[in-house]
């Protein structure tokens, strides 16, 4: 097992839920596609996940190799390993080479090893120029295609991908996903084609704030 989540709540600022005791564990190279109508908390989800979010319940465990928790290893350290990639990057000062050289100067992923990130994006279609052109420059495809390779990168234990190709085309979409194929992820999509392609499981939330989860 890789990581386990166990009764995660949170509450709107109502006072309601907006999902409440979601409980999965994934093992290497699963990919939890999480599915939903838009509101009911997929993203911020994944930003509990990645404890950006404050959650109101709930236990997250990452095995590194024993059992951790957030409090447990820093949130720090803890974000280097359940890395949260948005759908929609920041716009970010400087070039994204100059973020890549920023994140990995971070203290939690020092003595960790890191990969090319260009060489990545190069398979996607991202040519070496783009690295160097302010993240501004970059179109919505270019952008999500950069920061996912500066998150593969990184190679964190778990990615947590909001929709991660929905501003690319078909064949691209299908080279990332085969990037991405044996890694352990969980993955946002509104894609019914995507979910079969990718998800050994998938979560659904549903508009009353409870889920459910299908095997594949």
């Amino acid at each position: 097992m890789v990581l386990q989540v166990k009764e995660l709540t949170k509450r709107k600022d109502t006072g309601d839920h907006l999902f409440y005791d979601v409980t999965f564990s994934l093992h290497p190279g699963d990919t939890l596609a999480v599915r939903g109508p838009s509101g009911v908390g997929k993203t911020t989800l994944l930003r509990c996940l990645a404890q950006l979010t404050p959650y109101d319940a709930g236990v997250c465990t990452l095995m590194t190799p024993k059992p951790t928790t957030p409090q447990d290893l820093g949130v720090p350290q803890w974000r280097a390993s359940v890395m949260y990639v948005p759908q929609r990057p920041a716009q970010l000062p400087g070039t994204p080479l100059e973020f890549f050289d920023q994140v990995t100067g971070f203290r939690a992923q020092q003595g960790r090893a890191h990969y090319d990130p260009v060489e990545i994006a190069e398979d996607w279609g991202v040519s070496d120029e783009l690295w160097h052109k302010k993240w501004p420059e970059l179109s919505g495809g270019e952008q999500q295609r950069v920061a996912l390779a500066v998150a593969l990168a990184c190679d964190p234990k778990v990615l947590l991908l909001d929709e991660p190709t929905s501003a690319l085309d078909p064949a691209t979409t299908l080279m990332v996903e085969q990037a991405l194929a044996g890694r352990t992820c969980v993955w946002i999509t509104h894609d019914d084609a995507q979910e079969k392609r990718i998800a050994t499981k998938s979560l659904t939330i549903h508009a009353d704030a409870t889920y459910s989860i299908t095997e594949h």
